[in-house]
C-alpha cells in the first residue's frame, strides 16, 4: 500500500453535522476498503482564492492514509458526485520524501531536547 494525502473543498453552506459526516463517510470507505487512515486534518471554512458558485468561502480538510489505487478512484468517483464536494485532489506522497520528513521531525526533536536542557543549565547557573 502507498501513502496518499487527499485535500477536499466542501460547500460553506453544510453545517458542522454535515461536514463531518462526509468526514466520517471518506474515512469509512478507507478502512471498509482495507485502506488505513493515518491522518485527519480538519481545516475549517476558509476564504477562497476565487469565487466558486458565487461563495467567497469553502469547509477544507486533509486526509493522509495508506490505500490501493482501486480505493482512491472510487473515492474519486463519490466525490464527483456529490454536489457539496466542489473540489478535491489526491497526490500519491514520494516515499523518499517521507523519509526525509521523518529523519528531519527526529533531529529536531533532539535538538529542541538539547536547547531545553541548555536553558536549564543556564537558570541553574544564574540561580
Amino acid at each position: 500500500m502507498r501513502q496518499y494525502e487527499t485535500m477536499i473543498l466542501l460547500s460553506p453552506d453544510l453545517e458542522e453535522e454535515g461536514v463531518e459526516e462526509r468526514i466520517k463517510s471518506f474515512e469509512k470507505q478507507i478502512s471498509d476498503a482495507g485502506g488505513e487512515i493515518l491522518n485527519v486534518d480538519r481545516w475549517g471554512k476558509k476564504r477562497l482564492a476565487y469565487p466558486i458558485k458565487d461563495q467567497r468561502h469553502g469547509n477544507y480538510f486533509v486526509v493522509t492514509y495508506k490505500s490501493e489505487l482501486k480505493i482512491i478512484q472510487e473515492i474519486e468517483r463519490q466525490l464527483r458526485l456529490d454536489e457539496d464536494a466542489w473540489r478535491f485532489m489526491t497526490v500519491r506522497m514520494d516515499p523518499e520524501l517521507l523519509r526525509k520528513l521523518e529523519k528531519n521531525a527526529k533531529r529536531s526533536t533532539v535538538r529542541q531536547e538539547g536547547n531545553s536542557d541548555d536553558r536549564e543549565k543556564r537558570d541553574d547557573r544564574d540561580s
